[in-house]
């Protein structure tokens, strides 16, 4: 049996207790679990309990289940695919991903204190823009701390689908969380209105999002501007 820390509830504990498993490299992406019973044996506490903390690493992507198989440690999803993009109609669309340039900045006031960073800091900023078909929906900027992501680089991004959540987690061994968005109505900038093709001023949703890594470091800032004028925006307030 293995002695949990003092704190409640005793699920969370359990969750802890895998996740720092997971960071470990105990289980690699793609590996099954341990069993339901197995996991409650070495823990030391009930199936139900290792269950419902099981529950919660789904919830958060950490974990997929397989019916009949068994529970098995996740890859890293894209960000942008914790979202829905519906017509007018409520179908959902099929979007593409350009990546548009991934550079080091100097991180933004906005940005440094989201992540707790130095007021001009160094950071990595990943710019790409989402289509559907042939309309320009959203530009989307990611900002991750340039300690943390030594040698990052559009090559790299590329090589992952374009996909930098993957690129974090297979690269630098981080698995990231989200956050729940901030929304509000912006107006568009001029370089933002050049790659939606819209007039500059022309009404935008903003949605802003801080990620953190399992072990609860924000380390990641995002911002997606898209236009809501032909289609519907439906982001994952749980994921």
């Amino acid at each position: 049996m293995i002695e949990l820390p003092n704190k409640s509830p005793l699920y969370l504990q359990v969750r802890d207790q895998i996740v720092a498993g997971i960071a470990a490299g105990d289980w690699p992406v793609g590996d099954a679990l341990p069993s339901e019973f197995e996991l409650a044996q070495k823990l030391g506490v009930s199936q139900g309990t290792v269950r419902k903390g099981l529950d919660a690493l789904v919830a958060e992507g950490v974990l997929i289940r397989r019916q009949g198989i068994g529970t098995f440690i996740a890859d890293a999803p894209d960000a942008w695919g914790s979202a829905e993009l519906l017509d007018t109609y409520g179908v959902a669309l099929t979007t593409v991903i350009e990546l548009l340039a991934c550079s080091r900045v100097h991180a933004s006031d906005e940005v440094a204190a989201a992540l707790g960073l130095r007021r001009g800091i160094q950071v990595y900023s990943i710019k790409r823009l989402i289509r559907v078909g042939a309309d320009a929906f959203g530009v989307e900027e990611i900002c991750v701390p340039s300690d943390q992501f030594e040698g990052l680089d559009a090559r790299r991004i590329k090589q992952a689908g374009g996909n930098p959540r993957g690129v974090f987690l297979k690269q630098f061994g981080l698995r990231l969380l989200e956050g729940t968005p901030r929304l509000r109505t912006v107006l568009a900038e001029r370089e933002v209105a050049r790659l939606l093709q819209l007039e500059v001023d022309f009404p935008l949703l903003e949605s802003i999002r801080v990620a953190q890594t399992l072990d609860g470091r924000k380390i990641e800032w995002s911002r997606l501007l898209c236009r809501t004028d032909r289609y519907a925006y439906r982001p994952n307030c749980d994921a």
